[in-house]
């Protein structure tokens, strides 16, 4: 005999699963430091890239004044503004992948924990029907 409880759970922890999959259960693997460390690390490359791209559109559009500063020999300050605005860029974009980071691995782990409880909760099932099927006598019929 199927019990409604535990079907109802399984159905429940299915979707779950099928839904919650690429998000929160592969968030759960990792730990807070590792999940936004690797997440720092992909934002500093995007943002290096980013940024390099960003340089290469100024350096078209501008092309004729930034060809009188280098004539001038006014390079170190050129380049100062650069370093200076790649960090600033770097900063704040980190701050806000941290932040965005933290969040995430926060929601999935306390996701992931309403999971494990679900899970916990369906294996008590399965032991409370093992369990009372041990105490039925064979044949079918009980007296």
């Amino acid at each position: 005999m199927l019990n409604k409880e535990r079907v109802g759970l399984m159905t429940k922890l299915a979707r779950y699963e099928k839904r919650e999959e690429k998000r929160y259960l592969k968030i759960g693997k990792y730990y807070r430091s590792d999940y936004i460390g690797i997440a720092l690390l992909k934002n500093f490359f995007a943002s290096t890239i980013a940024y390099i791209l960003i340089l290469v559109l100024i350096f078209v559009y501008q092309i004729e004044a930034l060809m009188q500063r280098l004539n001038d020999l006014n390079i170190q300050p050129m380049i100062f503004e650069a370093v200076a605005g790649y960090i600033i860029m770097l900063a704040i974009f980190s701050g806000i992948t941290y932040t965005v980071a933290s969040i995430r691995y926060a929601k999935a782990i306390k996701s992931v924990e309403a999971y494990d409880g679900a899970l916990k909760k369906l294996e008590k099932l399965y032991e409370k029907e093992t369990q009372e099927g041990q105490h039925k006598k064979p044949g079918g019929y009980h007296s």
